[in-house]
C-alpha cells in the first residue's frame, strides 16, 4: 500500500473523506476486488508489522463480499500481530458462520488468549466472542468445542462456555 493509500484509509475512517474519494486513490475498487485485498493482506502479514496488518484488514471491511475472505479471517483470528481480533470474530459470527472457523477457534481457546492481552479484557469476556461464534456456526462440531471448553481450567473460559451451552440446550 502506498503512503497516499494509507493516508486515504486514515482520512476515510476519520470521516474526513468519502468512500468515493477513497476508492479513487486505489488502482481498483477495494469494495469489489477480493484478489487485490487478499494480496494486500497477505503482503502485510508477511511483514508481521501490526500497523500494516491493521491497515490491510481495514480494506477488507470495505468489501461487499466478506465471505470471500473466510480463509484470511480464520488465519487472522489467531495471528498475534494485529489488534482486530474482536472485529474479526464478529465478522465471522455475523457474516460468515463457517465450520471452517472451528479449528481456528479451538486454537484461540487453547492459548487462553495470551496473544489478546492488548485488549486488557478478562478471559471470560474474550471467551464470549468465541462462544457466540461457535453458537452461530451451530454444527455438532461447534457445539462439541463449547462442551469441551466448558470444563476448561481457566474459570472465565469455562464459565462462558457453560453459559453458552445452557443456551444451546434451551433451543434444542
Amino acid at each position: 500500500m502506498t503512503d497516499k493509500q494509507k493516508q486515504g484509509l486514515s482520512e476515510y475512517y476519520a470521516g474526513r473523506i468519502s468512500i468515493d474519494t477513497l476508492v479513487d486513490i486505489f488502482p481498483v475498487d477495494p469494495r469489489r476486488n477480493e484478489s487485490y485485498i487478499t494480496t494486500e493482506v497477505r503482503n502485510a502479514i508477511q511483514t508481521a508489522d501490526s500497523d500494516e496488518i491493521n491497515r490491510s484488514i481495514h480494506l477488507m471491511w470495505l468489501s461487499d463480499n466478506m465471505i470471500a475472505f473466510t480463509d484470511l479471517l480464520n488465519e487472522l483470528l489467531v495471528n498475534p500481530n494485529h489488534t482486530q481480533h474482536q472485529y474479526i470474530a464478529k465478522a465471522l459470527q455475523d457474516d460468515i458462520k463457517s465450520p471452517s472457523s472451528i479449528p481456528f477457534i479451538e486454537k484461540a481457546l487453547a492459548t487462553h488468549f495470551d496473544y489478546l492481552a492488548y485488549t486488557c479484557s478478562e478471559s471470560g469476556v474474550i471467551a464470549k466472542w468465541f462462544s457466540w461464534l461457535l453458537y452461530e456456526i451451530g454444527t455438532p462440531e461447534a457445539i462439541a468445542v463449547i462442551q469441551r471448553y466448558a470444563d476448561d481450567p481457566d474459570e472465565g473460559i469455562g464459565n462462558e462456555m457453560k453459559h453458552r451451552l445452557a443456551k444451546v440446550k434451551k433451543i434444542r
